[in-house]
């Protein structure tokens, strides 16, 4: 009875709704739907249909620009789906009549399932809108006056000056300054003259000399950086951003330094940085896994995960206690949307989100997390209910 139970289609259908949409599933979640897909070659080949190329949700937001009654969208659905299958002949040649009548029946209970919940009609309208994730970009601006937009492949740039795009030179054999910018959606990452390995996270900027000719190794940062600095004794790293400076010989750190954040966030992940005001009056060291925190009064250090604060340099958004608003400026960055802010509650947030996935698993996922609702308008703008 138990096991029946975990089969109607209340449970089924929101679970395989769920794993279409690309949400994480728990070890029993997964363990229902191998155990539902054993029990007959019927209900595997449901699930391929369903979940082959996001075949459901393309045909989603067809449905939902059809101008038609229920009934009529229902039959084109069936149409799409069905129109969708040719290269699934052999499968759809060894499904029995019972089984077509089962594909015909899970489809029409997905669709009562989001109709009866009354979110049909906002499940299209999220997806029609959907919004990509961030990806590699950015442009760099030599002081000579050349720009080139890059994509791809990382900068780099050798002890002679010249920065290299692949194999390709992309600059002269020449000592000056180099401008390496993200836009909104973007991210990059690039090798200084050093050897020293930077990752520019979205809507940031460092400027770096293309030679390092002094005895200091001075680059600037605006926005969010992760540095992987090669040592050298003789010379040391010097990172200014948002009123101070950090100084290293080589070592691994974050800094989070963008102008709409109140504070500046310097996270150590190993070696030994000294942080400073910009007037070098106020100076303290951090150990590894300790993070400077610069705000109005002064320097304040804590003790954190480094990997929180690191994630986004394997693609992922970790928040442990994060206030809602750092969230979502975060998602302003990498989704290039703009918020609106007169609704937001003061709340944190925590948990783990894919940023490969497309903005509307992201919202779904802070949905479960707040029981807040979030609704993006053709115009880009997200707007927060309760």
């Amino acid at each position: 009875m138990e096991e029946q139970r975990i089969f109607d289609e209340q449970f089924i259908i929101p679970l395989l709704t769920r794993y279409i949409r690309g949400e994480e599933l728990t070890s029993l979640e997964e363990k229902t739907i191998e155990i539902w897909l054993d029990r007959s070659e019927a209900n595997m080949d449901v699930y391929l249909e369903l979940v082959d190329k996001e075949i459901l949700a393309k045909n989603l937001v067809n449905l939902g620009a059809i101008n038609a009654t229920t009934e009529d969208r229902l039959k084109k659905l069936h149409g799409m789906l069905k129109k969708s299958q040719s290269h699934y002949k052999r499968v759809v040649m060894w499904m029995s009549a019972a089984s077509v009548l089962l594909f015909f029946t899970l489809t029409l209970l997905l669709y009562k399932y989001y109709q009866s919940r009354n979110t049909i009609d906002e499940t299209v309208k999220i997806a029609a809108a959907d919004i990509d994730p961030g990806r590699d970009q950015a442009t760099i601006k030599f002081s000579d006056g050349k720009t080139l937009t890059l994509d791809g492949k990382d900068l780099t740039t050798d002890q002679n000056g010249t920065s290299f795009l692949g194999n390709k030179a992309i600059s002269e054999n020449i000592n000056q300054t180099a401008t390496l910018s993200t836009p909104r959606k973007g991210q990059y990452k690039t090798t200084l003259p050093d050897g020293t390995k930077v990752w520019l996270n979205a809507e940031s900027e460092l400027k770096f000399p293309t030679q390092f000719t002094t005895n200091e190794r001075l680059v600037e940062l605006k926005g969010e950086g992760y540095f992987e600095v090669a040592h050298n004794a003789s010379k040391p790293f010097i990172v200014i951003s948002k009123g101070q400076r950090v100084k290293v010989l080589g070592t691994k750190f974050n800094i989070n330094s963008y102008n709409n954040e109140e504070i500046t966030r310097t996270t150590l992940v190993s070696g030994s940085v000294q942080l400073s005001n910009e007037k070098n009056t106020v100076s303290i060291k951090l150990k590894p896994g300790q993070q400077g925190k610069l705000e109005k009064s002064g320097f304040t250090t804590q003790t954190v995960d480094t990997d929180i604060f690191t994630a986004w340099t394997t693609n992922e958004f970790q928040f442990e206690g994060a206030p809602l608003v750092e969230v979502l400026r975060q998602l302003e960055r990498w989704y290039d949307i703009d918020v609106n802010y007169s609704n937001v509650p003061n709340l944190s947030v925590h948990g783990t989100i894919s940023r490969q996935k497309k903005l509307s698993s992201v919202l779904y996922t802070l949905e479960s997390i707040t029981d807040l609702k979030f609704q993006v308008t053709n115009e880009r703008r997200l707007n927060i209910t309760r």
